[in-house]
């Protein structure tokens, strides 16, 4: 049986560089609950237990930065888009959790149920 070849990761800076510069789209593929409680601003929610590699859209040549909570569902997304024919497919290792740690920001209702009210 051959060797599926090792997909290539990114870490949370090249991502964030990426998407400043508009070369990436960056795919949550985490499910709708987690999504709304916390996400990364502008990213595109399209949770793994969603996803048709088979109509999935075209993205006009822009890298994909795939991203779940800690990089394991977006390694199966990645490797599932890959083997549809995309190209330019990118994990981030890590996922949310080392986006956070390297100090990006996020958004979502984990911030709105916080009483900032003194």
């Amino acid at each position: 049986m051959p060797e599926t070849p090792t997909l290539p990761q990114i870490d949370a800076a090249t991502a964030r560089a990426w998407l400043e510069a508009r070369e990436a789209v960056l795919l949550d593929v985490r499910e709708a609950a987690e999504y709304e409680f916390e996400n990364v601003p502008g990213s595109l929610l399209l949770p793994l237990s969603f996803l048709d590699a088979a109509t999935f859209p075209p993205l006009g040549g822009h890298r994909i930065v795939v991203m779940c909570a800690m990089g394991k569902r977006s390694a199966a997304a990645q490797k599932q888009l890959a083997r549809s024919g995309l190209a330019n497919i990118y994990n981030l290792a890590g996922g949310i959790d080392a986006w956070k740690k390297a100090g990006l920001p996020t958004q979502g209702g984990k911030y709105e149920a916080m009483d900032f009210n003194i």
